[in-house]
Parts: structure tokens; C-alpha cells; sequence
């Protein structure tokens, strides 16, 4: 913990304004005195004339004491570097107010500080979507002209070759489509002009509804689809729209890269004002790299580079933004026996909404 000290210099400085004060009002005194000497002054008078001046003084010196210690306190904010900023925090001064100043001005350095390294964070976040976006729609645009190239510049071209290409060209156009749609709806999800419709609504019967529609898809990949829950219903209010996109997007996951699985969980509950939804399976597990980094924009990991199923990378993304709009959480976790994805929701959230 450091103090704040003037320099010998500035305490002659302070003592000189202290003094310099001192003989001024005894000169002024003295004047005075010479021209109205006819006036009678008791010696109490001249004491009280004397008391007054040194408080006076002592005034004047204070001022400029806390003037220089102010002065030198400014300098110690001007260096906004992060371990400066740490070690401004243990500052201390002698002086009650100005150590409440002290921590006036450490608060708005820091919020200057934390704007700075937001700002920089955005600049960064910016240029990383600009760099991810130009590739991934490179890759599959490049694709869609190189074939319809190979039309365009070989008319005689066999039939079969030319359904072939037009097939290829095809399918990129609908992955081009798919990054589209998945950027403009993460950019959307990020900002606060998403619009949440919220209505009441059984969760139980969502999952089992999901469950569903995925019956086919999970037969196809050999994959029991259960829906366990230790509740008959769950009631709560949110955007079923786009929590179904969330938990869509979960089970499209699990389905496509839970590599080994023969089963995936759908479970919700209730415990006081929040609800509870895992989606799991028990599947490989994820390494824990990966986990890390699962809900980064355009992170894909080593599974999801399967030719087989080539995504965007922008899915757990999505459903991060959704579950946070929501004010809500989302995590997970893997091992070898299951991996786990958690959502955790308050029940009866809605802004401005009462019970």
C-alpha cells in the first residue's frame, strides 16, 4: 500500500504561501495602523487581529497542501495501463476527502478502462466475423462457380456430367443459403432488438412433441430417443419459437456428431423459479479442447469437420444468444459415460410481466 507524498520543494511551497499569507496581513495590519493611528486598539484586539492571521495562514497553506497533493494525485490516473490501474487501487492519502476523491477517480478509471478494453474486444470480435464469414462463404461459392464454370465453358458436355455438377452446385448454394440464414439470425439474437413473444406453455410436452420429430432421424442414425423427466408437466413462459430452435438445434447435434450413441435424453424440470433441460447422449465423448470453445462463432471441432456433416459452425452460437435473451444459461459438459447439454431458465420470466 502506497502513500502519496509531497517534495521537500512543494512543502517550501507550502510553507512560503503559509507565511508569504502571514506577513501580507501583518503589512496590511501595520498600514492600516499607520494611517488611522489615532484609532485605539486594546492588546486583546491585537490578539484576536493576531489569532485571526495565523488561522488565516494556516488556511492558505492548507489550500495549497491540498491543491499540490491533488495535482500529484492527477498524475498518478493519467497512465490507464491495467497493472497501473491495480496498483492505483492501493493509493492512500492522509486526508479523508481526498482519499474519497481517490476512489471517485479510481471507479471512472476503471469503467474508462473496461470501455477501452470492450472497445478492443469489439474491433477484435469484428474483424475475426469478417475474416470466419469471408471464408466460409468462399469455400461453397467457389464450388458453385467452378462447376457451373465447367458448364459454361464445355457446352458438349455429357448429360449425366452436367446433372452431376448442377447436383454439386446445388448443394453448396444450399449451404451458402444456410450460413446466410444462421449469420443474419446470430446478429439478430446478439443485439438487443430481438423481439421475445412469450406465451404459457408445458415443456414436458415440448420435449415430447421434439422427440416426435426426430423419431425418424434418430431410428435412421440407431439411436433411442427418451424423453425422462420426473415431472408429469413443467409450466413456464418463453419464446417456444426460438427455445425450439435452441433445443432443435441440440438434438440436430447430438443426432449428427454423438458418434457411438444408442440413446439421447430429453429432460426437463422445475425447482422454485427456474427450469431445468438437459439434452444428453452417450456417445463419444467431447474432448476437452473442444468444450472450451463450443459456443465461439464459427468454432467447429474435430467431429463437425466430417464432410458428412458440414456446418456452419454458428448453431451453439445461436443458441447461446437465444438461452441469454431468454436470461437464462446454457452450458456443457462431457465424459466418458455421457455428455451433457445443461439450460438453465427462470420459469416465469417476461420483462415488465408480472405473475
Amino acid at each position: 500500500m502506497s502513500k502519496i507524498k509531497l517534495s521537500t520543494k512543494k512543502y517550501a511551497s507550502v510553507v512560503f504561501w503559509g507565511l508569504g499569507t502571514l506577513f501580507l496581513l501583518i503589512a496590511f495590519e501595520f498600514l492600516f495602523w499607520y494611517v488611522f493611528k489615532t484609532i485605539t486598539i486594546s492588546w486583546f484586539v491585537v490578539g484576536v487581529i493576531g489569532a485571526l492571521d495565523l488561522i488565516i495562514s494556516l488556511l492558505v497553506a492548507h489550500q495549497r497542501y491540498i491543491q499540490l497533493l491533488s495535482l500529484q494525485i492527477i498524475v498518478q490516473f493519467q497512465n490507464l495501463n491495467p497493472q497501473h490501474v491495480q496498483q492505483l487501487s492501493q493509493i492512500q492519502v492522509h486526508n479523508p476527502w481526498l482519499q474519497q476523491v481517490i476512489k471517485q477517480l479510481l471507479l471512472v478509471t476503471k469503467t474508462m478502462q473496461t470501455a477501452i478494453e470492450q472497445q478492443q474486444q469489439s474491433e477484435l470480435t469484428k474483424d475475426n466475423l469478417i475474416t470466419n464469414v469471408s471464408h466460409d462463404l468462399r469455400t461453397p461459392l467457389t464450388s458453385i462457380i467452378g462447376f457451373l464454370g465447367l458448364i459454361e465453358q464445355n457446352p458438349q458436355t455429357p448429360i449425366n456430367d452436367i446433372q452431376k455438377y448442377v447436383h454439386i452446385a446445388f448443394q453448396k448454394a444450399q449451404q451458402l443459403q444456410s450460413l446466410v440464414n444462421d449469420l443474419f439470425e446470430y446478429m439478430r439474437a446478439s443485439t438487443a432488438s430481438i423481439q421475445l413473444n412469450y406465451s404459457k406453455f408445458d415443456m414436458i410436452q415440448m420435449l415430447e412433441q421434439l422427440a416426435a420429430e426426430f423419431e425418424l432421424q434418430a431410428q435412421q442414425a440407431q439411436i433411442q430417443l427418451i424423453v425422462d423427466s420426473p415431472q408429469k408437466s413443467v409450466i413456464m413462459r418463453a419464446d417456444t419459437e426460438k427455445l425450439g430452435r435452441v433445443l432443435n438445434n441440440l438434438i440436430t447435434n447430438a443426432l449428427q456428431y454423438g458418434k457411438g450413441a444408442k440413446h439421447l435424453w430429453l429432460c426437463a424440470r422445475e425447482q422454485g423459479d427456474q427450469v431445468f433441460i438437459q439434452v444428453a447422449n452417450d456417445g463419444e465423448p467431447i474432448a476437452k479442447a473442444s468444450l472450451e470453445h463450443l459456443f465461439e462463432r464459427f468454432y467447429r471441432g474435430d467431429q463437425s469437420r466430417s464432410p458428412v456433416h458440414e456446418g456452419t459452425g454458428l448453431g451453439l452460437a445461436i443458441a447461446q444468444s437465444l438461452i441469454q435473451v431468454h436470461g437464462g444459461k446454457i452450458s456443457a459438459q462431457s465424459d466418458t459415460k455421457m455428455t451433457v447439454f445443461n439450460i438453465i431458465l427462470p420459469k416465469k420470466f417476461a420483462p415488465n410481466e408480472g405473475e
